[in-house]
């Protein structure tokens, strides 16, 4: 997508652009990139007109603006927002034009959604070029964050990478927030680096499953408890449930217990008898058995059953949850 950006803001540009797809920040990130290539150009009072379909629009008003010659030596660039609202007729009409069109013109139609089985968009994508703003995943959204990075003269390595994104989740436009704030954070360092993510970087609505939960097991398990309790906060800020938190960390108090006590019986033999899906759970629980001994897991149990009264019967959150982790870590 970067290099779809570049060639809008450096090269020649088409004369129709079909931008759909899901994700909004990819969406405005292009539109924006017009937007400069316009100014760019000179004269954007006259070379840059942008329509929202709704039900004034009418075929005559953006055709007219597609046939009318650019001011000066830049292109004239129209783009027409919300473009999926029009109907079959609206979009054949515009399909007819663009062969019409002087060739320094440039019309961008963006579509929350593109039914390709329509034959005016199917005309059109013959016609233009179909860029599609797909949410991104896995290697594509770690090599988007570090292309983002790179452009501002910063790194981050690869797990740092995935690390932020486990608190952050794929939204892009609170991927590119909090990397803005990481930015500012490190000022003149060259990496942004594990402990800078630990510190400045907010957790998204709706990561319980997806990283910050298991970061806060997992700094409970090592009896860190100053990285247990600022993941905490950042757990209450996003707005999760304490009663949501207290299960999983009273499965890793019987994780921790059942790595204590297996004996020679295989991890998965043991995690299987847990209802886990894996043993890599107790795999990993492993590592920290050494940091408690099974009365200090057990009176960790009783605590967990204590705050859960609490908690239902209207006691403070943060602090409940904040003396629960104390009473556990040490």
């Amino acid at each position: 997508m970067i290099k779809i950006k570049q060639a809008i803001l450096n090269e020649p540009l088409e004369q129709l652009y079909l931008i759909y797809g899901e994700d909004q920040y990819l969406q405005n990130d292009l539109f924006h990139a017009l937007q400069q290539r316009a100014e760019q150009g000179g004269m954007p009072d006259w070379n840059w007109i942008n329509f929202t379909a709704d039900q004034d629009l009418q075929p005559a008003d953006l055709i007219n603006e597609l046939l009318t010659p650019p001011w000066g030596a830049g292109p004239r660039i129209i783009t027409l927002q919300d473009a999926h609202q029009l109907n079959a007729d609206f979009l054949r009409k515009i399909a007819d034009q663009i062969a019409k069109m002087p060739e320094t013109n440039c019309l961008a139609m963006f579509f929350g959604r593109l039914d390709k089985r329509v034959k005016p968009v199917q005309q059109l994508l013959k016609t233009g070029v179909g860029i599609e703003c797909q949410s991104l995943k896995g290697e594509h959204l770690v090599r988007w964050v570090q292309d983002y990075l790179s452009l501002r003269q910063k790194k981050m390595a690869p797990p740092v990478v995935q690390q932020f994104l486990n608190k952050v989740g794929t939204d892009l436009n609170l991927i590119s927030n909090e990397l803005d704030k990481l930015m500012i954070l490190t000022a003149e360092k060259p990496a942004i680096t594990e402990d800078d993510v630990v510190a400045v970087t907010s957790l998204a609505p709706g990561q319980l499953e997806h990283g910050g939960i298991f970061d806060l097991v997992t700094a409970i398990a090592a009896k860190d408890l100053k990285q247990a309790l600022t993941i905490l906060v950042q757990l209450l800020d996003a707005k999760e449930p304490p009663l949501r938190i207290l299960p999983l960390i009273e499965r890793q108090l019987y994780l921790l217990i059942a790595a204590k006590t297996r004996g020679r019986a295989s991890t998965k033999a043991v995690a299987a008898a847990m209802n886990e899906k894996s043993d890599y759970a107790l795999r990993q629980a492993e590592k920290y058995t050494k940091n408690f001994t099974l009365d200090e897991l057990y009176f960790g149990l009783e605590q967990i059953l204590i705050a859960d009264g609490e908690l239902k019967f209207g006691a403070e959150p943060e602090q409940i949850m904040e003396q629960l982790i104390i009473n556990i870590c040490t």
